[in-house]
């Protein structure tokens, strides 16, 4: 799944997973079909953009040390160096049967964790994907295929359309992206994606300060037990 969801993002940037650079120049060959890397050369200092697939088994136990583990081994490493989380940036392309409040904790714990990355969790479902596809598919054939001309043909649907929230989770988990709005957009279209863009980050805020709170409480009281600390954030979260 991880070269679908690739595909999209190198087709919205007119062919090329980074915005105007070619693939052919900037993709790292690490030879795991589980894990890309493109090295960005635009700007004073390179930048490492690592995509791979986010997987949880029956026991709620994620795949991510297996992901580290390939990528810690790879030989191109010993070419670009160990990675730094001020340069490099870990994309998880994570499909879920559905999206709801249970699957925040679990993004939050994996996107605070800046070991070696800075990290970004896409989470999506599989009927969000085809919705998408579906809709992309259309445009494509009318001409209407990059990242600007789908902004502009986002106007035309319902602000709680599939389309929409796949595109704008999108833009808001690849920290490449930076959408410029068309003028034809009308009704300021624009700031409503930037305002769904910034809801998905601010959720995940709120959640930050919550957990953050529970800790400070905790070692306040001198009660600073990890499972007793583990439970309460969980019963928080959970509304239980």
């Amino acid at each position: 799944m991880i070269d679908v969801i690739i595909d999209i993002i190198r087709s919205l940037n007119e062919g090329n997973v980074l915005p105007f650079q070619k693939d052919a120049e900037t993709k790292i060959d690490l030879y795991n079909k589980d894990v890309e890397l493109y090295i960005d050369y635009s700007g004073n200092e390179k930048k490492y953009y690592y995509f791979a697939e986010l997987k949880m088994d029956d026991e709620k136990d994620d795949n991510l040390p297996q992901i580290e583990d390939i990528l810690r081994n790879n030989e191109a490493l010993a070419v670009i160096g160990e990675p730094n989380p001020s340069d490099s940036y870990m994309i998880l392309l994570w499909q879920i049967e559905n999206i709801d409040e249970s699957i925040y904790p679990y993004v939050i714990k994996i996107e605070e964790n800046e070991f070696f990355y800075k990290k970004y969790v896409f989470y999506y479902t599989g009927q969000e994907l085809k919705s998408f596809m579906d809709w992309y598919h259309i445009l494509s054939e009318k001409g209407s295929s990059d990242l600007t001309e789908l902004l502009q043909e986002l106007q035309s649907l319902d602000e709680g359309a599939v389309q929409v929230d796949f595109l704008t989770r999108l833009l808001a988990k690849v920290p490449f992206f930076n959408p410029v709005f068309p003028k034809a957009v009308m009704n300021d279209f624009d700031k409503m994606v930037q305002k769904r863009i910034d809801g998905i980050r601010q959720t995940q805020k709120e959640i930050i300060g919550i957990i953050n709170n529970i800790f400070n409480e905790a070692i306040e009281s001198g009660n600073a037990d990890i499972q007793k600390i583990s439970d309460t954030i969980y019963r928080e979260l959970m509304g239980e």
